[in-house]
């Protein structure tokens, strides 16, 4: 007999509480009249029926709503079924990369992405529906947002533009226009990234000589002696790259010197004022030319001094061809005039000066040198200069 779940009831409609699934249900009704007659009716049961749901969803990996993203790896998240149908799914990118499948079973489903951009936001659609179960879908989206794009930068630290080594010491002397080594050279450099690196390269002259993978980044360069008494040009190139598969590139020219006087005589400028022989000269001057081993010029109007182990000279030069031997020490030499031929200012070169003065050249400059009014920028440097 059923339990009594109401009485006193004045309708014929009754409203059940929630029921179960799978569950057989049974039911009577009692009448009851004015006169307090009443009358049973019979035994009624029904059987509610087995339920089926859609799929259901997981937490995704990445979350939703993460940030700091690979430009590619693999979304993924969980997708059930309660009943045990099989289903079918897609993942779908607003990159526009899809993967789907049909009659899967429950498990983790996966989206490689690829080709990412950085700073960027992007949504996944998942879709899933049980057609031999419930037939209902089930439809959500997610969102993750791609990394920064990472820095890395190289910088060459040693050597550096302009400057001359002796045995892996920099001297205090400055060479406009040249790096010069004379014996062996560590070369280093500094790398920084925001992702790590993993290894810096050193290369010289088109060739790896080393592979550094930790900090301090750096390689002794100690080239095969060759008894040779040129001078030679290297290039010196590294290459840094990071865990991204990103790299960077810094490189610099340098003089390598093998078995030649010179460094001995650049070793210091002070010793180099006492033992060796060198001219200075202050002035204005026309296609001022420099070689490795010598420098040649046309002095318009220059002072000269030369110094050298017990004498000294000095004078002035007026449209002369001039040569001498390597600048040394810093040059300050301001080009002016048509095509940038003429430069005022004053350099040092080794040895004495030697000049032939050519009438012809004196003539043409001379001719440059008159403007067709008073002013005129080479005329009043010319002037300032007989001053």
């Amino acid at each position: 007999t059923p339990l009594k779940v109401a009485s006193n009831q004045s309708k014929t409609i009754y409203k059940p509480a929630t029921m179960n699934y799978s569950i057989k249900y049974y039911w009577r009704i009692i009448a009851w009249d004015n006169h307090s007659n009443s009358t049973a009716g019979q035994l009624w049961s029904f059987t509610t029926i087995i339920t089926n749901s859609p799929p259901v969803f997981g937490t995704p990996s990445p979350t939703n709503g993460s940030t700091g993203q690979l430009l590619d790896f693999i979304w993924s998240i969980p997708i059930n079924d309660s009943e045990g149908n099989a289903f079918s799914w897609t993942i779908h990118s607003s990159n526009g990369q899809v993967n789907s499948g049909t009659n899967a079973t429950n498990g983790t489903k996966t989206l490689s992405l690829s080709g990412l951009a950085y700073s960027t936001t992007y949504k996944v659609w998942v879709n899933a529906t049980d057609i031999g179960g419930s037939d209902l879908y089930t439809r959500k989206w997610y969102t993750f947002t791609t990394k920064q794009q990472t820095e890395l930068t190289v910088n060459i630290t040693k050597p550096l533009e302009n400057k001359f080594y002796v045995n892996n010491v920099e001297k205090s002397i400055s060479l406009p226009g040249n790096t010069i080594v004379y014996g062996k050279l560590t070369i280093t450099a500094d790398v920084t990234s925001d992702s790590g690196v993993t290894r810096v390269e050193f290369w010289v002259d088109g060739k790896l000589k080393f592979n550094d993978t930790e900090a301090p980044y750096e390689h002794l360069w100690q080239p095969v002696i060759s008894f040779n008494g040129l001078s030679l040009t290297h290039t010196i190139k590294v290459i840094a790259y990071d865990s991204e598969g990103h790299n960077a590139t810094a490189q610099i020219n340098v003089t390598k010197w093998r078995f030649h006087p010179l460094p001995f005589i650049l070793a210091g400028v002070a010793l180099a004022s006492r033992l060796v022989l060198h001219t200075t000269v202050v002035g204005l001057f026309y296609k001022v030319q420099e070689s490795r081993f010598s420098v040649s010029f046309y002095a318009i109007r220059a002072h000269y001094k030369t110094v050298g182990p017990f004498q000294l000279r000095k004078g002035t030069i007026h449209f002369k061809s001039c040569t001498g031997g390597i600048i040394i020490g810093p040059t300050t030499l301001t080009k002016i005039g048509p095509f940038h031929k003429f430069a005022i200012g004053s350099f040092t070169f080794i040895g004495g000066l030697s000049g032939e003065r050519t009438g012809l050249g004196g003539a043409l400059l001379s001719r440059l040198l008159q403007p067709r009014n008073t002013g005129g920028t080479l005329l009043n440097l010319a002037r300032s200069l007989r001053q």
